[in-house]
């Protein structure tokens, strides 16, 4: 696994920047469109950029959950610990956060895809997860620091 870890480090670091970009995108960037270019033009637009997304972030996503878990092990475990030093905390908050995301986008994915209706968080999601990812990024600088 030792050997593995700066592979999954590129992986996981790529997913991460592309999972991020898009909900800030998404977030900061798009949604102020809505208001010059009004609803109708706006939902079209949007609605093309979610298809794409749709197809791209449910791989992403997994991709971080796996590489993250397998980097994880290298410094959370038995042999180790879980909570005995400040990196294997601001990890555990990090991974506790990390696992909030992937239940939203879970609670997303099902209700697009198997309840097959409006998500009743759609609105809320995307500004939770780039809030939630801001701090991933700042526990995993935080731990190594």
């Amino acid at each position: 696994m030792e050997a593995m870890y700066p592979y999954f480090l590129v992986v996981h670091l790529l997913c991460a920047i592309i999972f991020l970009g898009y909900i800030f995108t998404d977030v900061i960037l798009l949604t102020p469109i809505r208001k010059i270019l009004g609803d109708e033009i706006a939902d079209k637009f949007f609605k093309i950029i979610s298809q794409r997304g749709t197809k791209i972030m449910p791989f992403c996503v997994l991709l971080l959950v796996i590489t993250g878990g397998a980097m994880m092990t290298r410094w959370i475990n038995f042999e180790l610990g879980f909570f005995n030093t400040k990196l294997q905390i601001l990890l555990s908050i990090k991974i506790f956060l990390a696992l909030l995301i992937v239940l939203m986008v879970i609670t997303s994915l099902s209700f697009k895809f198997f309840i097959k209706k409006k998500n009743p968080l759609a609105n809320i999601i995307h500004p939770i997860a780039l809030f939630l990812g801001f701090f991933i990024v700042i526990f995993a600088k935080l731990a190594f620091y």
